[in-house]
């Protein structure tokens, strides 16, 4: 089957590999669409231990093409989404649905287990949720990236009627933009350089976008609720951004860091200790959090859809890595696969 893998540094291609069969307590799935993550650009970019040929992919859904033994609940033809990790399910932080940090986990995409920019992946039965019927394939690959975001505001404790400043509109924060919104803030003011981004935060009810090099997002808001920001989500990743957060709260407020720095910063404690903030710093989500996230794409309760902003077939992969190192307009770029 054809895959989109990573071959060295700064590379990807288009290769032909072995279509996957299930083990016990595996399904295999004939992929419909697998969005493109920014962890998957910080991988290629940095190799961070990748095998050559390791196919990448973590972000999809798609629809259930073979059951091995012991999967229960579930048939062929059912569409689905899944968590793309196995973990053991049963240590202490699989029955705290932390599988994340399961010392057993295995992820799928990023070099343990083969992902899903391929027709057909392989994952576990016990990381299978089913979609609605009204979920199309397209939010259902969105389930993953959106559950960060929901996991970034829980972390978060977003009380309804604060006040929130989103630092980036990237899928991530895009992704937490929605979710505040839905968990009741007041006003969520979106910080952005890309003028294209300023457009898709307010589609997706951003109270106002900012360019930072022109206006303190912290201004927006007092102006909007009368008071300093309660929460700061740092969804941008780069040296600085922490440091920026940290400026930008209010006196006891909570700054929670969603991007992924991949060097050495400074922030001043000082700030911190002087206005007594507290900082969160996350990764990924719990199964309940990915349940959340489809019931509400279910019931309509949020609406993510133009995030999506590309939608490209697997031969063009490589390409789109090429491209989405100076993103501009883009957001969340989906690969399709004929279904």
């Amino acid at each position: 089957m054809k895959a989109a893998a990573f071959k060295q540094q700064n590379q990807m291609a288009i290769i032909e590999v072995p279509q996957p069969h299930p083990g016990p307590g595996e399904v295999v799935l004939k992929v419909h669409n697998c969005g493109i993550c920014g962890s998957d650009l910080h991988a290629c970019q940095y190799g961070m231990g990748l095998a050559p040929d390791t196919v990448m992919g973590h972000e999809f859904c798609g629809e259930i093409f073979e059951i091995g033994s012991g999967v229960k609940g579930f048939g062929v033809g059912e569409r689905v989404t899944a968590l793309p990790f196995i973990s053991c399910g049963e240590c202490e932080a699989c029955r705290r649905d932390d599988g994340m940090h399961c010392a057993a986990t295995r992820g799928l995409g990023l070099g343990q287990l083969p992902g899903a920019y391929a027709e057909y992946v392989m994952c576990g039965g016990q990381s299978l949720l089913k979609l609605p019927d009204n979920v199309d394939s397209r939010a259902g690959a969105l389930v993953e990236p959106l559950s960060v975001g929901l996991h970034g505001v829980n972390r978060a404790q977003l009380r309804p009627g604060e006040g929130v400043v989103v630092m980036g509109a990237g899928p991530i924060g895009l992704s937490t933009l929605v979710w505040a919104k839905a968990k009741g803030a007041a006003a969520v003011v979106v910080s952005e350089l890309a003028p294209g981004r300023t457009e898709l935060a307010m589609k997706l009810g951003a109270s106002a976008v900012v360019n930072p090099t022109k206006e303190n997002p912290a201004e927006r808001i007092r102006a909007l609720t009368g008071r300093e920001p309660e929460v700061v989500f740092e969804c941008i990743g780069v040296k600085s951004t922490l440091d920026a957060a940290i400026s930008t709260v209010g006196l006891h407020g909570r700054v929670v860091v969603l991007g992924v720095c991949m060097e050495p910063d400074q922030i001043r404690p000082l700030t911190c200790v002087l206005k007594e903030i507290g900082i969160e710093f996350i990764v990924g989500y719990t199964r309940a959090e990915f349940q959340e996230t489809v019931d509400a794409l279910g019931s309509r309760r949020i609406d993510p859809r133009p995030m999506i902003t590309d939608i490209i077939s697997v031969d063009r992969v490589p390409e789109m890595f090429e491209a989405l190192k100076s993103p501009g307009a883009r957001a969340k770029v989906m690969v399709e696969f004929p279904h």
